[in-house]
């Protein structure tokens, strides 16, 4: 760290690189590129809400969601934003009692880091949540598809379980003269 007697502030911006200018222009433009992408998946996601609910359920499930998504996307991000935020403080104004103000000096680079950072990395766990339920969704379908192509073939079968192993009893419906095999 540098002495303070070896510096001294000067009116007006800081100077900046010729690039700056540009790479705002490409930040802006993924972003308003990115707010799109993110809000073309909001009527599909209603759609399939509404699809895949009974009649009788669809207005519960509606306001389930909107409670959710609102609770959890409104209530505790200002909460964690604001937190790592405040991390990056360098300078913090006072209150007239004497207690800590509001930041008057971030260190940009480090706000810059941390703002983006978050949102990136909630965008990863959000995309790995769902790869999670894509998978599990599509081994249950796999299962219901198994199961109704075992009831078209005939075959009622019945799994027992020990805890250690599955022995499925399998009973066909055409040999009556067969008895059950393991």
């Amino acid at each position: 760290m540098t002495s303070a007697a070896n510096m001294s502030a000067v009116l007006g911006q800081c100077s900046r690189g010729t690039e700056c200018d540009s790479q705002f222009k490409i930040y802006m433009a993924l972003s308003v590129l990115g707010a799109f992408i993110s809000a073309c998946g909001g009527t599909p996601g209603y759609i399939v809400l509404l699809r895949s609910i009974k009649p009788d359920l669809k207005s519960l499930a509606l306001g389930m969601q909107t409670l959710i998504i609102r609770t959890l996307g409104g209530i505790p991000p200002p909460i964690y934003f604001g937190a790592l935020i405040d991390r990056t403080c360098l300078k913090w104004g006072t209150k007239q009692c004497g207690g800590r103000g509001a930041c008057r000096f971030y260190d940009s680079n480090a706000f810059r880091l941390t703002f983006l950072g978050l949102i990136f990395g909630l965008y990863i766990l959000g995309n790995m949540l769902w790869g999670v339920l894509y998978v599990k969704i599509i081994k249950r379908q796999k299962k219901l598809a198994l199961r109704e192509q075992a009831k078209e073939n005939g075959v009622e079968g019945n799994r027992l379980s020990n805890g250690h192993a599955n022995i499925s009893i399998v009973k066909h419906k055409g040999d009556a003269n067969n008895e059950s095999s393991i």
